[in-house]
């Protein structure tokens, strides 16, 4: 049956080119349009009218103007600049969009020219060559250039537009690449000008810069404003403490920042020595940030750390690319092919070093130089693209903190109100104009309170402080209360799921009459077979510094032999590796094995091969090994008993990795005829000889983490870079893929000269059901509701390049994501959260980088580039640490809200209190102010986050949105009763026969005392306490309050306090407060209104704002479809939509009548589905 592709009716999606109307030509255009960092870019030029105006307004402001600028620097260009074509501009502004968040770059246009780099020596072109990303190669006189984000852009008189500058990976042959012969010293400087010094500089601010940003921030310029204030009003205390806790604040903040830079820097900033060719065998050694593109370089036979990409001319080297791919598996590269196909990175991996890889050795024949040619410098290599994602990070958008500013701002517009009636009230009752202005002022302070950021900052240290205990480390601490939003995990695989090694399980000797009886011991089997010598040979070991190195898998199968391997460094004519019998084990007369020639893996072929010699027969013989699937296609039917495909399937069913093998005898006889085989010729018509069964390890803790997160309801999401069937068995094995769900590969092709783009879906892994079904409608619909998808990195290019609006149901129903590079990685965490997930990664890899940076919360399980990436680092080795971090960032978003509301309805309850005692011209005197804001208010916030996080995981993770309709409510009820009952304790104080009124003293405005005074503080003082007690929540995210001793001692303590102020208070506690001394009818009466204050508010919180609105009426309010979780909408659609995706009975192969239609009536007439019996598999 022919293999055929099922084509989805959904069409391939082709960009256009943007075309946008800005009213002046060329001013608007697009760099990098199309690609993922596209970024809109506009010219400006310089504007003498504008900017002298600018500093007269500068002068005007006392500097505000500016400052604003410093927080909005795009429109201080548009201040200063006008709008120009880019040809003219001598600025630009750069905007990168990322969804709605908008990042600016105002950015200088520099010309260049070949003389810029002073040399001492002549060019005599006075050229400057350079390659562009759009694959042209330009020699220019001179260069109009923009630097951003780290990479440069050259101004094209061709296109009228900037476009990236590229290195030798763009544009050119693998012909012209072995044609490089070296650079002279001159064309060396001379290139250097454009590209720059081979260097991943990370700048490391001074401390007064980092100082200076982060005071300047409008926070603490609203802090500076407050302070100003209170200094004029003789309110030191409070400020002193003010002054403290911000200094604390931008200390710590501070150091952090630096701390963070230095290690990202340490990290990624190496410099060593090259020997570059100079032509005509002329050689020198200069330091590796001399390297510019097109650069020849010795690769020493000792190896080294790679400081840029080449392209591999001669010789071969064994390369460890953890750096790239998370695992530490030596990996050979060889020489890049000598002919006129068009370079391309991505098909030509296998000849390529990459910056940061590091050669282990190097192998050539006959004493020949390791020759490579430089492709890309700096930020434009591999590695600078990581380190560039980890510098400028998607924005994150965390709904807690944009909510924050808004309630900030609604403070604001309430205190401008305060202000208003402050300046009308106190003016018609013929106040002085300066104490208005500071009564005016003062408004401000109160109602916006400048504590705020130290009391949330306090509640999250807590966390990070009890997380450090369990050895989780987190070098940014305002991610903690993010990860208290997660509803998405990602996890790699290797080293994160599993362990790093595969084991040995043993193999299962196969031949045409059966398959045999699988053997633990492969050292059973006789040493002659072709099982034996297959496992001894089909591999790309090497002896590295003495020791075997190569694939772990490789390393695990060869060694279940018990022979050694032989390797020389230098391959010459006749010299081979070796392997044969270890000597010690005592066994004679068998002969050695020489490997002549490898085919090495590939992950398109599923395979790799070798062709080997006997001593004693001299007779050449090819083996090879790969997936079963492929294996078995490639081999003779007449090799294959009828029983393979059901045994293979027994062994991946439970979990194993199974790699088959096969022989073939070739009839060439000759070295050199051999050498010159083509693959395609060896690896076709060979004779199946049997299965290596390995196990890939879960760690002892990953099953049970995994279901504890499946129990919480979060989506559990596997990314790797390992293969697609190895993914789909660790899935399963791990619980992350439930056994009544069928995992469905998604694969997308690109188009071709005779086919359109297409996209397939087969099922992979059949879903285990125990239930009975009616008819055969019922289990149709089952197969379509309970299904994940699992797709390859290769497809998933495809879907996004070719099918983009299937991106949401590919990422809402995708658990298995395998081949995935570094950058997919990334692109795929984004994707989670352009759906409205809150992502968490956790990886231990350097490929993982990209991911951790973009993912709401990463976690690194690493110590090496992962954690200068990664928020948190664990020192545990396992995924514990990820429902430890949730757990802890539930608490303190919890705790976060708490704080927000005590701030919000402090500052709010203070500033009722003072706008009823301005309605007869009275206040709260310093002490009062001194002893809310200080023994109550910051008492309560060093404590309120000490409550630990619940030991469980809820299945609703909390609300992370302080604009919805549930705190909204609650905060709006609690306030409107604070004021009542401030009313009602300022009215009933005017009921007493012994009641006389405040009389504002002109004479001395000091003077506050007074019966309203007395009534309305006291009363708010036991609001205070009482709103630490309703607003601090405990299950299902914290533990109860009296969990909290301190806490709770604080709030016992301060309460008798209270009372014993507002009942006995000895004759100096009411000097100090300013308090009047009423008869004890009076003091009774303001703790009784606080009493009933207290009862009102605990009924409305706990019963009908915790209870009855949000678990009652809320469930049946909530619209999917006008929910910001896309990903609500897009499941939803997916489970009522029977019809997709389409599985095509083509698809599958007939293995003993087992097509879908089989499957579907065994399911019938059995009730279940048998594993065994349901093979679906492509031709």
């Amino acid at each position: 049956m022919k293999n055929c592709q099922v084509q989805d009716k959904h069409q391939a999606y082709k960009p256009t080119n943007p075309t946008k109307e800005t009213g002046e030509n060329n001013s608007v255009q697009y760099l990098n349009y199309g690609e993922e960092d596209q970024m809109e870019i506009q010219g400006f030029i310089y504007s003498n009218l504008k900017s002298k105006l600018c500093i007269i307004f500068y002068i005007l402001t006392l500097g505000t103007l500016r400052l604003f600028f410093h927080w909005y620097p795009h429109l201080h260009i548009k201040s200063t600049h006008t709008r120009s074509d880019l040809k003219t501009a001598d600025k630009v502004l750069v905007t990168d969009i990322y969804r709605k968040y908008k990042s600016y770059f105002v950015k200088d246009i520099k010309t260049i020219q070949a003389s810029s780099l002073s040399t001492g020596k002549q060019n005599e072109d006075n050229i400057l060559e350079c390659n562009t990303c759009d694959g042209k190669q330009k020699r220019l006189y001179q260069a109009r250039i923009i630097k951003c984000k780290k990479l440069l852009y050259v101004w094209d008189d061709d296109t009228n537009s900037f476009v990236k500058l590229a290195g030798f990976d763009k544009g050119i042959t693998r012909s012209k690449l072995h044609s490089f012969k070296g650079q002279t010293e001159d064309k060396q400087v001379t290139k250097r000008i454009l590209y720059g010094n081979n260097e991943i500089s990370v700048p490391v601010q001074t401390v007064m810069t980092l100082i200076l940003l982060e005071a300047l921030t409008p926070f603490y310029m609203f802090q500076l404003f407050s302070l100003i204030v209170w200094l004029a009003e003789s309110y030191f205390y409070y400020t002193i403490a003010i002054i403290i806790m911000s200094f604390v604040g931008i200390s710590t903040s501070v150091l952090q920042t630096r701390k963070n830079q230095e290690n990202l820097r340490g990290t990624v900033n190496y410099v060593d020595r090259a020997i570059v060719c100079r032509g005509d065998e002329i050689y020198e050694e200069v330091p590796t940030t001399e390297l510019v593109p097109g650069d020849l370089v010795i690769i020493p036979p000792e190896g080294c750390e790679m400081q840029c990409d080449a392209v591999l001319l001669t010789g071969t080297c064994v390369v460890n690319e953890s750096m790239l791919t998370g695992e530490s598996v030596p990996i050979t590269k060889t020489p890049l092919p000598e002919d006129n196909f068009r370079f391309q990175l991505n098909e030509n991996v296998n000849h390529t070093l990459f910056c940061g890889t590091k050669i282990i050795q190097t192998k050539s024949k006959e004493n020949e130089r390791v020759f490579a040619v430089v492709i890309r410098t700096g930020y434009l290599t591999t590695k600078g693209e990581l380190v560039r994602s980890i510098l400028y990070p998607p924005p994150a958008d965390f709904k807690f903190e944009t909510d924050s500013y808004k309630f900030i701002g609604i403070l604001f517009l309430i205190a401008i109100l305060g202000v208003i009636y402050t300046i009308v009230s106190k003016s018609t009752r013929q106040i002085k104009a300066v104490e208005i202005l500071i009564k005016a002022l003062d408004i401000f302070t109160i109602a916006v309170p400048p504590a705020l950021p130290a009391a949330m900052t306090v509640g999250k240290l807590y966390a990070l402080n009890r997380l450090k205990n369990k050895q989780i480390f987190c070098i940014n601490s305002r991610v903690i209360n993010v990860s208290g939003s997660v509803d998405c995990i990602c996890f790699d695989k290797t080293g994160t799921l599993t362990e790093d090694e595969l084991d040995m399980w043993g193999i299962v000797p196969v031949n045409s009459n059966g398959v045999k009886t699988s053997l633990k011991d492969v050292q059973a089997l006789p040493s002659t077979s072709d099982l034996f010598r297959g496992m001894a040979t089909c591999h790309s070991l090497s002896i590295i510094h003495g020791i075997l190195g190569g694939d772990p898998l490789d390393i695990k199968m060869f060694e279940s032999t018990g022979w050694i391997l032989y390797d020389s460094i230098d391959r010459t004519k006749h010299h081979h590796i070796t392997v044969r019998p270890n000597l010690d084990v005592g066994v004679d007369n068998i002969p050695e094995i020489n490997i002549v020639k490898q085919f090495q893996f590939s992950s398109h072929l599923q395979r790799m091969s070798v062709i080997v010699r006997c001593s004693d027969t001299g007779h050449f013989t090819a083996f090879c090994k790969g997936s079963p699937e492929m294996i078995m296609a490639l081999s003779k039917p007449s090799s294959m008993p009828s029983n393979l495909i059901s045994k293979v399937h027994e062994y991946t069913v439970q979990g194993y990795r199974v790699i088959a093998l096969s022989k073939k005898c070739l009839d060439s006889t000759r070295e050199e005829e051999v050498i010159k085989l083509l693959r395609e010729d060896v690896e076709r018509d060979l004779e199946f000889c049997g299965l290596i069964i390995l196990e890939n390890k879960l760690k002892p803790q990953t099953a049970g983490i995994i279901n504890m997160l499946n129990e919480a309801n979060l989506k559990v999401v596997m990314i790797t870079g390992d293969n697609l069937q190895t993914g789909v068995h660790i899935a399963k094995e791990c619980g992350m893929v439930k056994p009544n769900h069928n995992i469905i590969e998604v694969s997308a092709e690109e188009p071709t000269e005779c086919s359109i783009a297409s996209i397939s879906y087969k099922i992979i892994s059949q879903a285990i059901m125990m239930v009975k079904y009616d008819n055969h409608f019922d289990i149709e619909k089952n197969l379509r509701k309970d299904y994940v998808f699992a797709v390859t990195g290769k497809s998933w290019a495809n879907i996004v390049k070719y099918f983009p609006q299937l991106v949401p149901k590919i990422v809402t129903k995708g658990v298995i994501f395998a081949r995935m590079s570094g950058m997919q990685k990334q692109h795929l965490v984004e994707e989670f959260k352009n759906l409205g997930y809150y992502v968490a990664m956790c990886g231990d890899g350097a490929n993982d980088c990209g991911a951790l940076k973009a993912a709401h919360v990463g976690i690194s399980l690493s110590e090496a580039e992962s954690s200068v990436a990664s928020p948190f680092t664990s020192k545990i080795q396992d995924i514990s640490c990820v429902p430890q971090v949730i757990k802890e960032g539930r608490a303190a978003l919890i705790t976060s809200f708490g704080i927000f509301k005590i701030m919000l309805c402090y500052s709010l309850i203070e500033f009722s209190t003072v706008m009823i005692l301005y309605n007869i011209d009275g206040n709260m005197t310093s002490f009062q102010f001194l002893f809310i804001d200080i023994c109550l208010i910051l008492n309560f916030a060093s404590f309120f986050g000490m409550t630990k996080a619940h030991e469980t995981l809820d299945k609703v993770p909390p609300a992370n949105s302080l604009m919805g309709f549930i705190p909204i409510l609650s905060m709006s009820f609690y306030l409107i009763l604070s004021v009542f009952f401030q009313l009602v304790g300022y009215y009933w104080i005017q009921t007493y026969d012994w009641f006389k009124p405040f009389v504002y003293n002109h004479k001395d405005d000091t003077f506050l005392i007074s019966y309203e005074n007395f009534a309305v503080y006291h009363v708010s003082v036991f609001q205070y306490i009482t709103m630490c007690i309703v607003f601090s929540k405990g299950k299902p995210y914290r533990k109860p309050l009296y969990t909290n001793i301190p806490f709770t001692l604080s709030l016992i303590l301060t309460t008798v306090l209270c009372v014993w102020i507002a009942l006995h208070p000895t004759d100096w506690v009411n000097k100090i407060m300013e308090l009047i001394v009423t008869p004890m009818e009076g003091r009774y009466a303001v703790i009784i209104i606080a009493v009933i204050n207290f009862l009102v508010c605990m009924i409305f919180e706990d019963i009908i704002v915790d209870y009855f609105v949000s678990k009652i009426i809320a469930p049946r309010f909530r619209n999917i479809d006008k929910s910001n979780k896309q990903y609500l909408k897009v499941a939803k659609d997916l489970n009522s939509d029977i019809n997709w995706p389409s599985i095509s009975d083509k698809e599958t192969v007939i293995l003993n009548d087992f097509s879908r239609d089989g499957i579907l009536n065994g399911v019938v007439n059995n009730g279940y589905i048998d594993h065994e019996n349901s093979v679906i598999t492509k031709c």
